[in-house]
């Protein structure tokens, strides 16, 4: 497909390389924490999602008190394209948190879910290329930060991230490295934990975990057709907000879109629950509120179906749903 966009200026030592992007060798790890959805809603997702867009007749919407919070380690991070895909790779450490969320239409005066999404409430990452390529290139809400990720064959004991932080903002205040989550086995089982064979086994579990206990929307047609094709293709799709400041009004934006990208699972190489338990405790600076954002209660707090998971994947299938100016 064409575009009468102008073509993009590689300065030398560039570090935006031209999309999809594959992450070959992720090594991943994933905790479901208790959060409060109605917080997560006002705090997190409305002013993001929602808001921006106006009047719109479809809301992003949660459906559960769970997030994902994830920590991985990714061997190759790569361009798919030439020439970028001969530029080199990166590896990458990253944490993130996922909101689950329905999109939802009313209809008849009744909400009716259209389709499953994952949004990106926090992301770090731990070199400039992955965060250049994700927050400039997508508009992935990254920051940047040192990571301790257990690497594949080591024992999954503690997970930990830190960034530039400030825990009470003011004239003078300083930003220092902080330490913003931190999970740790507390016990581990002699058990053993379940094994996933294929990628229909991991969809399965999360989905009964999701389900347990949870009032959903009424499903719409649309919704039924994501879930087959979640499971036929593998793609979990993430929404988020990219943006740029505007450089003569600095409270304005440049450029504003709500963008969803489709995450396609090329290859599952094993995963299943982890042997243990574990628990979290989240920081809460006033320059990034992780814990109250969230509506997390004091910690630490249990970690509900941790789990581990090998894959490879690709970032592609990219909507622009709404843009500031021409749809809005």
């Amino acid at each position: 497909m064409g575009s009468d966009l102008p073509k993009y200026v590689v300065r030398p030592g560039e570090p935006s390389r031209q999309p999809p992007f594959a992450c070959i060798g992720m090594q991943l790890y994933g905790f479901y924490v208790e959060g409060d959805r109605e917080t997560i809603q006002d705090k997190l997702i409305d002013p993001v999602l929602n808001t921006p867009r106006g009047d719109s007749h479809e809301q992003y919407r949660t459906f559960t008190d769970f997030v994902l919070i994830t920590y991985s380690f990714t061997e190759k991070c790569v361009s798919t394209l030439m020439p970028d895909k001969d530029f080199g790779y990166v590896p990458e450490y990253c944490w993130t948190v996922w909101v689950p969320l329905l999109v939802v239409k009313k209809e008849l005066g009744v909400h009716v879910a259209q389709r499953l999404v994952m949004s990106p409430a926090f992301i770090e990452v731990d070199n400039e290329w992955s965060l250049v390529a994700g927050r400039e290139v997508y508009g992935f809400p990254k920051n940047l930060g040192p990571q301790t990720i257990p690497l594949k064959g080591e024992d999954p004991a503690l997970f930990s991230n830190s960034t530039l932080a400030i825990n009470k903002l003011g004239a003078d205040a300083e930003a220092h490295t902080e330490e913003l989550m931190r999970i740790e086995r507390t016990r581990k089982l002699s058990t053993g934990g379940e094994i996933w064979n294929d990628i229909e086994d991991a969809i399965k579990a999360v989905s009964g975990f999701l389900h347990k206990g949870e009032h959903l929307p009424v499903p719409g047609f649309h919704l039924l057709a994501d879930l087959l094709k979640l499971a036929k293709h593998r793609e979990v799709p993430a929404a988020f907000l990219k943006q740029f400041r505007d450089a003569l009004f600095g409270d304005r934006a440049c450029y504003q879109a709500v963008i969803e990208a489709g995450c396609e699972i090329t290859s599952f190489n094993g995963g299943g629950l982890l042997d243990g338990e574990y628990v979290m405790t989240a920081a809460d600076y006033e320059s990034i509120p992780v814990a109250s954002s969230l509506g997390l209660k004091a910690g630490p707090i249990p970690c509900e179906f941790p789990f581990w998971a090998n894959i490879d994947f690709v970032v592609e299938d990219v909507k622009e749903i709404w843009k500031a100016g021409r749809h809005g």
